[in-house]
């Protein structure tokens, strides 16, 4: 299961010095914290139960909670409550009302940028019971952005019916006096207090392109692409590259039996690598291997709460993802985005497990789909590669392998295992769900083995 703890792989060094002119660039991309997403829960957190229903917020159903009948009795719960309201109406001076000085700036401009990509549903929740002692608190701020997921009733999905945010983690500071103060021997009080005030939010980990300053926004049939304001032109000059990719990716996806429930992509681009490194790896330790792109799974609200719709879905699974294209992707612009939409469109499919899966489940789908689309020839018939494979078996795609230099090859190795059960019956779309689920590969699986795999390579 999933938190708002979105941990990097262990720690690598620095990356070593590039001359990229010296050597054909890697195109490497990564699929971010999906390991501690679908493993970990937040202390404290409560995963309440949940029914799909619509109608107004008093009918959510969670009677057990002692506080449930009175839960705005806190100074922040009333403070959510007003701008979740504000939201629904699509009020951006009474949103911004319950913030001051830099945490007023930084609402604006996340108000401001998501209106520029599109949403129709907000929220706003925290990720704990209450403010720490410091008056301080973790949310879940995002939206239901251009393109997300629509999963229709009826169609066996867990999701089918409900709108599913596309958040991120934000640390909430309230004025000096917000103390804890939801607790057993509060719950009975009815007179509900002033809504606090937020001084502070700034992102849990790493920085978005929209907390940083204006955005610049180009929208297409099935991509919204976006960059800071300065970037415009490089957003221009790539839309159409983002859009053909779209629906490449798109098709690929129905091609192998999927039946996508998203029919477009939200994706941010940029040439200035100081703005990529940061967004990707916040002040965490940068990975050996040169990234081009990566697709970051976003959060939905963890707690059903009184003062969120009930129609927005809550939970520990993922809720989408947002894609992001550096300056390593300009020689393969159109590689590269359909290699990133792939991995948007089997989070969606596979948006949470109890056993985090290896890295490989999903850098090796998303290294296949490029293959299956003709992007790219199979990588898996390098020598190298199938070397590796012939040497090292499973081994040849360890998650510390697919984030070191030699990371293309570890790529080509996950990719060729798709690549074997589609050439054996056409099932590489179904095992990459199943496998996310299943927590890995050959897990439950008697038609499929590592030997087997190892020699279908070996005759390619």
């Amino acid at each position: 299961m999933t938190d708002t703890t979105e941990a990097h792989p262990a720690a690598s060094p620095q990356p070593k010095p590039r001359n990229r002119a010296a050597r054909t660039m890697q195109i490497v991309i990564a699929s971010l914290g999906i390991g501690a997403l679908l493993m970990t829960v937040a202390a404290g957190v409560v995963l309440w139960p949940r029914t799909p229903e619509t109608g107004p917020t008093a009918d959510v159903p969670v009677g057990w909670a002692p506080w449930a009948d009175n839960d705005l009795a806190t100074p922040t719960s009333a403070t959510f409550a007003e701008m979740n309201a504000a939201m629904r109406d699509k009020d951006r001076e009474r949103f911004l009302a319950h913030a001051a000085g830099d945490a007023a700036t930084q609402l604006a401009l996340w108000w401001d940028n998501s209106s520029k990509i599109g949403w129709d549903v907000a929220a706003i929740a925290p990720s704990d019971i209450d403010v720490d002692e410091t008056g301080t608190i973790e949310v879940i701020l995002g939206a239901q952005y251009a393109f997300a997921a629509q999963p229709q009733r009826g169609d066996g999905d867990r999701d089918a019916g409900l709108d599913l945010i596309q958040g991120f983690a934000y640390t909430v500071t309230f004025e000096p006096g917000t103390v804890p103060s939801r607790s057993f021997d509060r719950y009975e009080e009815t007179e509900p207090p002033e809504p606090a005030t937020i001084t502070s939010i700034v992102p849990a980990r790493e920085p978005n392109p929209w907390d940083e300053g204006e955005i610049y926004v180009t929208k297409r049939d099935h991509v919204v692409l976006f960059g800071m304001s300065d970037e415009a032109d490089l957003v221009d000059q790539n839309a159409d590259a983002a859009e053909r990719s779209a629906v490449i990716a798109l098709d690929t996806i129905r091609e192998l039996g999927g039946e996508p429930t998203q029919d477009g992509f939200v994706s941010a681009i940029t040439d200035d690598d100081d703005r990529f490194q940061r967004w990707q790896y916040g002040k965490g330790t940068p990975w050996d291997m040169d990234v081009a792109g990566y697709a970051r799974p976003t959060l939905r609200p963890q707690i059903a709460q009184r003062f969120l719709d009930p129609a927005i879905a809550t939970g520990s699974d993922t809720s989408g993802t947002l894609i992001v294209m550096g300056p390593g992707s300009a020689s393969g612009r159109d590689k590269v985005f359909v290699h990133e939409f792939a991995h948007a469109l089997h989070n969606t499919a596979a948006p949470g497990s109890f056993i985090a899966p290896p890295v490989a489940v999903h850098e090796g789908f998303a290294r296949f789909v490029e293959w299956k689309s003709g992007l790219a020839d199979p990588g898996y018939l390098r020598p190298e590669v199938k070397a590796a494979i012939a040497a090292q078996g499973m081994g040849a795609f360890s998650d510390e392998a697919l984030r070191s230099q030699e990371a293309n090859l570890a790529y080509d190795a996950a990719g060729s295992f798709y690549a074997y059960a589609d050439a054996r019956d056409g099932t590489a779309w179904t095992l990459a769900v199943d496998m996310v689920l299943g927590g890995g590969f050959f897990v439950d699986s008697m038609d499929f083995t590592e030997a087997d795999w190892q020699a279908w390579v070996a005759t390619q």
